[in-house]
């Protein structure tokens, strides 16, 4: 789409707004300042997208906001230089222009691609949109042979600086992105990790370009943010910790409003399995096996995923889960109307564990335990650091945490499932109260 129209000897930025937003005013028209038709195409677009992703943060920007931000925006953004004289190429290399594609018009077609072909989760999609939102909010739109080396790691330096929450915080109301990182001011950035990410979910899409012959190289390979160790990234809780967060008279009060509130602790401390796995069971996934009770980590229902393929198992149920009457609530849960164990969850950006998260953030907060490093991921460094306390074979504690087992022998030969003796391994996670027998 073309975002200018000319007037006398200079170009004007054109843009049709929302209808449903702006029904008084369909067009934003704005001087560009340039007399070279290719310099407004570059400028025009990048203002383009930058205004369809300031409106999709801020619906309720004014037109005079509007129109001042734009302004801001074409008078920061640089120009790519155009060149007026043939390059000399080579036969192996794809012959590059300033002429090319847009990267705006490039990640259209490839979030198409990969919608059609189902390449992404829900939830990968929107990371991927989010990745490329930030580009654009962040550099501008441009022909994509001009996003070089340079171009790349002044995304990875604003990138670090970008703000926490940005769209949710009070202080950043009517802001850009750029406004704020180049404001100087003091706020919680993104983490490492969250940027390399980003840079991750980026670099695929410039894999992609360079695959389609849009771009001779990807810049983005290798960028990344120096981190620590992953295992730095969360703790185990102590003992007092369990005892804390798993007092049942707390957790029934907690559950008054929502059920999931005093099985999920329970199960991730019982079963080491990651939040979306258990918000995602189903009251099919809960079976006897070899004369046990058990819950299937499965992907076998349209709404259930999976990390990878390793994270498909069987767990036995732990006996104080029975004893609190798991098995009965699985019960109750087999209605004609639903088959999920949780069916008050909604997906948030393709995440049932959304809205668990956040309540365990609060829930741990308001019991006393506020370093961040805990939390409802915890559980499962818990039971792995139990395990290997008591001295149960790293291979059986691969399969109870559904993690890849390199050694050949029981990766590749050792296909029955070792449910007796997974039984009696989860045994060592202590319930920490007395009056719950956990005998079998």
């Amino acid at each position: 789409m073309t975002y200018i129209v000319r007037r006398q000897s200079g170009y004007y930025l054109n843009i049709r707004l929302p209808k449903h937003l702006f029904p008084n005013r369909h067009t934003l028209r704005m001087c560009l300042n340039l007399r070279e038709r290719q310099a407004a195409l570059f400028l025009a677009a990048s203002l383009a997208q930058r205004v369809i992703n300031h409106l999709f943060e801020h619906p309720m920007t004014d037109l005079q906001t509007l129109r001042a931000l734009c302004s801001q925006w074409r008078n920061s953004t640089p120009l790519p230089t155009i060149q007026l004289t043939a390059r000399k190429t080579t036969t192996s290399a794809p012959k590059i222009t300033n002429h090319s594609p847009t990267l705006a018009s490039l990640s259209k077609l490839y979030i198409d691609e990969g919608k059609r072909g189902g390449t992404w989760r829900e939830v990968s999609t929107h990371e991927v949109e989010r990745s490329l939102r930030d580009l654009f909010e962040l550099m501008g739109d441009m022909p994509a042979s001009a996003f070089d080396v340079n171009q790349a790691r002044l995304l990875k330096d604003r990138l670090s600086r970008c703000p926490q929450y940005f769209a949710l915080l009070p202080q950043f109301k009517n802001k850009t992105l750029m406004q704020v990182i180049e404001s100087g001011g003091t706020y919680k950035t993104i983490t490492a990790v969250t940027v390399n990410n980003r840079l991750r979910k980026l670099s695929a899409f410039m894999n992609w370009c360079k695959s389609n012959g849009y771009v001779a190289e990807n810049p983005l390979i290798g960028l990344k943010v120096m981190t620590g160790p992953a295992k730095e990234a969360r703790l185990s809780f102590e003992q007092h910790d369990l005892s804390t967060l798993l007092n049942l008279e707390a957790l029934k009060a907690e559950a008054l409003k929502h059920p999931w509130r005093y099985w999920l602790p329970l199960l991730g401390r019982f079963t080491g399995a990651r939040l979306e796995e258990l918000c995602q069971l189903h009251v099919a996934d809960f079976i006897t096996l070899q004369g046990v009770d058990c819950i299937r980590i499965d992907d076998g229902h349209e709404s259930q995923k999976l990390k990878n393929s390793s994270s498909r198992r069987t767990l036995p149920i732990h006996p104080a889960l029975i004893q609190l009457g798991l098995l009965e609530y699985v019960q109750i849960q087999r209605t004609p109307n639903s088959d999920r164990l949780f069916p008050e969850l909604e997906p948030v950006r393709g995440k049932l564990g959304h809205a668990p998260s956040k309540w365990f953030s609060r829930y741990r907060t308001k019991m006393g335990i506020t370093d961040p490093k805990k939390t409802f991921h915890s559980f499962r460094h818990t039971m792995i650091d139990d395990l290997r306390e008591a001295g149960v074979q790293d291979s059986l504690i691969k399969r109870i945490a559904g993690h890849e087992d390199s050694a050949v022998t029981f990766g590749v030969y050792g296909s029955r499932i070792p449910i007796k003796a997974m039984a009696e391994a989860i045994l060592h996670l202590n319930f920490c109260f007395e009056k719950v027998d956990v005998t079998v």
